[in-house]
């Protein structure tokens, strides 16, 4: 997890850690695929809405606001409504 106090120093930070990660797999002979990678900035209800740009080379990843972690669908805000709504439905 990373934290930032704003979006600019975030972003950077960010940056910054994925491609030291993608150096690391490099250097121990393993890949990583960017293209199963995604991102996702978890916000209050009443945050306002800004772009993250973190990627590597040049290559930014799109936001997700929501996603399957573990066979558990999340999103954005952190709540629990497509999976309570999916095991009533069930």
């Amino acid at each position: 997890m990373i934290i930032g106090r704003n979006l600019e120093g975030f972003c950077s930070v960010s940056n910054l850690v994925l491609s030291h990660v993608i150096k690391w797999f490099a250097a121990n002979n393993l890949v990583v695929n960017l293209n199963k990678m995604y991102i996702m900035k978890f916000i209050t209800q009443n945050s306002l809405h800004s772009t993250l740009h973190v990627g590597y080379n040049e290559e930014y990843k799109q936001e997700t606001m929501n996603t399957k972690f573990l066979g558990l669908q999340i999103d954005n805000h952190i709540n629990w409504k497509k999976l309570i709504g999916r095991l009533f439905l069930s």
